[in-house]
């Protein structure tokens, strides 16, 4: 009887170790799934914001460059129909909202009547992002040759843009732009 009891309690115990042991198992299989679950999640959160940061900035930055280039279509892709633009650090007056296709048929003229040559180096770009609304602030340097050498050769400017971005049918489209100058050496043009 006393083995009897032995082998029961042994039969009993295993049984529950092994119950205990299934049940672990499943536990931290279900934690391990929900972790593996929110680190997928966490990992496309990630991308997509990464993803979004590298296009915001590429906005950003391929309209001083189409500018440079001449490539106005480049430029002009950059920026939503309407774009509120402010300039007044610069030039005073007031920021004002204009269709895109008016702003770049103006910068178009405006730096073929004046500029041999520019280059705008745009950098250190700090991006934040609120759901579909974005904003990016960058330092940028322009440089300007100019056409007409009797009013000087060249203009450089300094400082940093704010751009306001919003996501339109999926791609970040600038919607506000902002130059703020802190510096110039050269000559201005007139």
């Amino acid at each position: 009887m006393n083995i009897q009891r032995r082998n029961l309690f042994l039969a009993l115990g295993a049984g529950f170790a092994g119950f205990i042991s299934s049940t672990a198992i499943a536990i931290a299989r279900t934690k391990s799934s929900r972790q593996n679950n929110n680190q997928v999640s966490s990992n496309t959160t990630n991308t997509q914001r990464v993803a979004d940061r590298a296009e915001i900035i590429d906005a950003v930055n391929i309209i001083g460059m189409g500018a440079d280039l001449r490539d106005w279509k480049a430029s002009r892709a950059a920026f939503a129909d309407k774009v509120l633009t402010d300039y007044t650090s610069l030039t005073g007056g007031s920021p004002s909202t204009v269709e895109a296709d008016k702003l770049i048929a103006g910068w178009t003229d405006f730096f073929s009547k004046t500029f041999k040559a520019t280059q705008h180096m745009i950098t250190n770009h700090a991006v934040e992002i609120k759901g579909d609304k974005a904003t990016c602030t960058s330092l940028f340097q322009a440089h300007h040759v100019y056409l007409d050498n009797t009013k000087g050769k060249t203009w450089t400017l300094g400082g940093y843009y704010n751009h306001g971005l919003t996501r339109i049918n999926g791609r970040w489209k600038v919607t506000e732009m902002k130059m703020t100058w802190t510096w110039e050496d050269g000559t201005r043009p007139g």
